[in-house]
């Protein structure tokens, strides 16, 4: 040690010596809060500055000074603010890692192009909508809708099978077309492939 522990303000007074470390506490705490607050806020730069009392309070028997006492604390000072910038980086850092990550899992938790299980139930909504809105569908226009899109007749075969003209079984899909596209708008992308007009 280049510098003896005792009592005064040019070395750490002794553990034992509450009196003395109170002075010592007085003497340096405000302008070491000060010089902390150049880089932290002042509810941070005081927790700082404590911090380094209490580790001196308590290390004191160990602690080598190899230049003067001031010049020691308030290096100790500059050095945990760094240490509290560094990690509060890192900190944020971490958190912007963990927020995309979340972003992602919940982009592809609930997308249904790349979970089954969303998949599987927007495939049952969509089916349920679907057998709805046909059932909605006037009867004869529902009849020759079904022969066409469910039976994959032609529009010649649904005439003869019905015993109407093409040109009727025609203005029925094209009605049922319109229909099924109005009530199912939600679903609009996929109705466009399934029932194309």
């Amino acid at each position: 040690m280049s510098e003896q522990i005792k009592i005064g303000f040019t070395s750490i007074p002794p553990q034992d010596d509450k009196i003395a470390f109170d002075n010592f506490f007085k003497h340096f705490y405000p302008r070491l809060t000060a010089y902390a607050c150049l880089f932290l806020e002042s509810e941070a730069a005081e927790d700082i500055v404590q911090d380094l009392f209490v580790y001196i309070w308590e290390n004191s028997k160990f602690i080598s000074i190899h230049t003067s006492l001031e010049a020691y604390l308030f290096k100790s000072v500059y050095q945990r603010c760094l240490n509290q910038i560094k990690q509060r980086k890192t900190r944020n850092i971490h958190l912007k890692i963990i927020e995309n990550y979340l972003l992602e899992f919940e982009s592809q938790l609930f997308d249904p192009d790349t979970n089954d299980s969303i998949r599987k139930l927007y495939m049952e909504e969509l089916k349920e909508d679907i057998n709805n809105a046909i059932d909605s569908l006037p009867e004869k226009c529902r009849k020759v809708f079904m022969l066409s899109y469910i039976h994959n007749l032609k529009n010649k075969e649904i005439s003869k099978v019905l015993d109407i003209s093409q040109s009727t079984v025609e203005n029925h899909i094209y009605n049922a077309l319109k229909i099924l596209r109005q009530k199912l708008a939600k679903h609009s992308h996929i109705i466009a492939i399934l029932f194309p007009l």
